[in-house]
Parts: C-alpha cells; sequence; structure tokens
C-alpha cells in the first residue's frame, strides 16, 4: 500500500460521522395559511411496529444514492401524495445524531397552501392524520424539557491493565435533553421537538458572523509531471462543502483554466482533476489553517501555512503563482521566507474583482503563463 492509495481512496470524500448506522431525512415543512407560517405534522399509523401513535415530520430511511433532500421529498410524497416538485427546499438544518446510531437529517421546505389542499391525501399505512401548527407556537412557547443520563455500562472484563490502570478509569457520561410540546390533543417530543425547539431559537436568534477554526479539508493536486503550481489562499464556503477547489458556480477558475488550455469547460470534480493534470497544472492553497468567517478574505487571521515541500520534492515546478492578491501577500509573508522562490501574483477569479472582465481576466492570466499547457 502507498500513500497515493490514501490519496485516490479519500479524493472527492465528504466526511460524515464515524459509527453511524443508518440516515434519515425528514421534510420540516412550512405551509402559509391564514397569514402565517404553519408546520405540518404527521401522526404516524397505530399499525406501525415503530413508535405508533407518535408526531412526527415526513420522512424516512435514505437510500445510498439519495441526498437528505432527495430523501425528504420523495417520502413526503409517499406518505403524503404531495408531489416532490410542488415542494421547494429552502435549507437543511443541522442534522442529529440518535444514540442508536442513526443520523437524521431535517430538510426545511416550503410547501403553498394551495398545494397542500389540493393533494394532500395520507397513506394509511404509514400516517394516521395531519395537523398544522402556528410557528408562533414554538417561538412564543417554551417546551417542558427533561433529561437523562447516559451511562457508560463497561464490561467487568474490560482490561484495563493493559491501558496502565488498576481497575478503573474516568469514563465519562452524557446527558440527553428531551423536550416536549403539547399542542391541542397532540404531543410533541423527542427528535421532533428538538428539531422544532432548535428551529425556534434559530429564527429569534439575530444572525452573527462568527470566526471559526478550520482547517483546510482538500488534499492537493498534482503530479511528477506539473510544471506550474497555481496557489490559492483558502478554500470558501461552497468549496469546504464541495470538498474541491473553486466550487462556487460564480468562480471563474474553471471557465478561464478551459480557455487557457483550449477544452470544453469542465462540469464534474473528476473532469476538473483530469484537465489540470493533463495539462501539468498543480493547484492548493497557501492557508493549512485559520480562523475565518464565512468566505471573507479579508477576516483571515492566526494563519498556519501549507508545507509545499512536498509537492516541490516530487513535481518539477518551474513557476508558482497565486490567484489574487491576498493569496500573494500571504505567500510572501509565510512561504517565500523559506522556499526562496517568488510567486507571480495574478488577478482573482473570484466574483468580487469585478473590475476584471472574462476577456480581461484570460488575457492577463495567457500573458503571464508563458509555458504551453
Amino acid at each position: 500500500m502507498r500513500i497515493k492509495d490514501f490519496e485516490n481512496r479519500f479524493s472527492g470524500h465528504v466526511p460524515g460521522l464515524q459509527g453511524a448506522k443508518a440516515a434519515f431525512a425528514v421534510l420540516v415543512p412550512l405551509i402559509h395559511r391564514n397569514g402565517e407560517p404553519h408546520l405540518l405534522f404527521e401522526v404516524r399509523s397505530d399499525n406501525l411496529g415503530r413508535q405508533p401513535g407518535e408526531v412526527c415530520f415526513p420522512g424516512g430511511r435514505m437510500e445510498s444514492v439519495e441526498t437528505p433532500i432527495q430523501c425528504a421529498l420523495r417520502e413526503t410524497e409517499e406518505e403524503l401524495s404531495i408531489p416532490r416538485n410542488a415542494i421547494r427546499p429552502i435549507a437543511q438544518l443541522d442534522f442529529l445524531y440518535h444514540q442508536s446510531g442513526s443520523l437524521i437529517y431535517p430538510v426545511l421546505g416550503e410547501i403553498k397552501d394551495k398545494t397542500v389542499q389540493k393533494y394532500l391525501q395520507i397513506n394509511e399505512a404509514e400516517v394516521k392524520e395531519t395537523f398544522l401548527v402556528p410557528f408562533s407556537f414554538f417561538t412564543s412557547k417554551d417546551p417542558m424539557l427533561y433529561s437523562y443520563d447516559l451511562e457508560p455500562q463497561i464490561p467487568e472484563s474490560f482490561p484495563y491493565h493493559l491501558l496502565g490502570y488498576e481497575n478503573t478509569y474516568p469514563w465519562r457520561a452524557g446527558k440527553m435533553d428531551v423536550p416536549i410540546y403539547l399542542y391541542e390533543s397532540h404531543a410533541i417530543w423527542g427528535l421532533t421537538g428538538r428539531i422544532c425547539m432548535a428551529l425556534a431559537q434559530q429564527m429569534q436568534e439575530k444572525p452573527q458572523r462568527r470566526y471559526q477554526r478550520i482547517e483546510h479539508p482538500i488534499a492537493p493536486l498534482y503530479r511528477a509531471d506539473s510544471k506550474i503550481l497555481i496557489l490559492g489562499s483558502f478554500p470558501s464556503v461552497k468549496s469546504r462543502e464541495g470538498m474541491f477547489f473553486y466550487h462556487h458556480p460564480q468562480n471563474r477558475f474553471w471557465r478561464l483554466i478551459a480557455a487557457l488550455v483550449g477544452e470544453p469547460v469542465p462540469q464534474t470534480v473528476e473532469e476538473k482533476r483530469s484537465m489540470l493534470l493533463n495539462h501539468r497544472i498543480a493547484l492548493w492553497d497557501v492557508i493549512h489553517s485559520c480562523d475565518i468567517i464565512g468566505s471573507s478574505d479579508s477576516s483571515i487571521k492566526n494563519v498556519v501555512a501549507n508545507d509545499l515541500t512536498p509537492i516541490l520534492a516530487a513535481a518539477n515546478i518551474q513557476q508558482i503563482y497565486t490567484n489574487g492578491a491576498t493569496a500573494g501577500r500571504l505567500y510572501q509573508k509565510y512561504m517565500e521566507p523559506t522556499l526562496h522562490r517568488s510567486a507571480i501574483v495574478l488577478p482573482s477569479t473570484s466574483p468580487a474583482n469585478a473590475s476584471y472582465s472574462m476577456e480581461k481576466l484570460t488575457k492577463a492570466w495567457r500573458d503571464a503563463i508563458p509555458y504551453n499547457l
């Protein structure tokens, strides 16, 4: 096994939660009725083997090829007969982990009231009834909140002596909150209650721009025959979510490179990787980790730089370029003093660089890169 095998295995990998045995998605349906938004709930059929008669959102187990949004829309159509193309996804909410080993992905989506009235028909094998609750109910009323302990149960045969302990270890216990909302004759609780409580809290919070400490999640892209190295500053939120460079659809990087090498604009990650490698272009960023707000380069602080020596040792890089002035400034501060190699600063491909049209941007890059790509 080689290091390259690890790189190949995790190329494009989207991190999940270790130990998760199953994934489920639910739709959190918003319906505007009587002048205000409501949430639509189901009551599970009494004939179901698991959690009969409980209040829930429409949803179910994700199939291997599905995204949370696709699953939530499919399940809603199967349970309530509302066509998936009549549901407008708004956002994926924070996912939940259940101690049984399951992940639950809530998807917030809008369904027009006239669509509900036209199509809603319950699948009686799964659903007993549906009901609406004004969202103001959740923002104006705190739930009854109960908690229980999650205590570790360690077998007597556990080999403490192999770990350097006599006969015990200070295992950490956990705690689980159980919110309960009572609305008319219905109890909304458990995971469904937690989703409602979190959504109500988030809608009452003022949006805040917070710093996050983030490590670069994407491996460098290069090959032994790479001739030039292009460095950005740090992946944007979209790139971090997509686990690949310049993933924001408005960034002009891929259109620009395609114009330089005379190829169609690549659409998939694999097409983008192939285009760069086939034309001997290496790609990475200056920063390994930093504190950042969203995608804002201007907010970057507490920088730890990436180590370029593996790339420079493996490939005959003839010139280093930076995509934008921020990457150029960071390279000059953190990398040039140890590498003793300068970098040519190119105008940024970011859509925020509005002073450069696509034509002007392409010419600037083509004039600066004399190598036959």
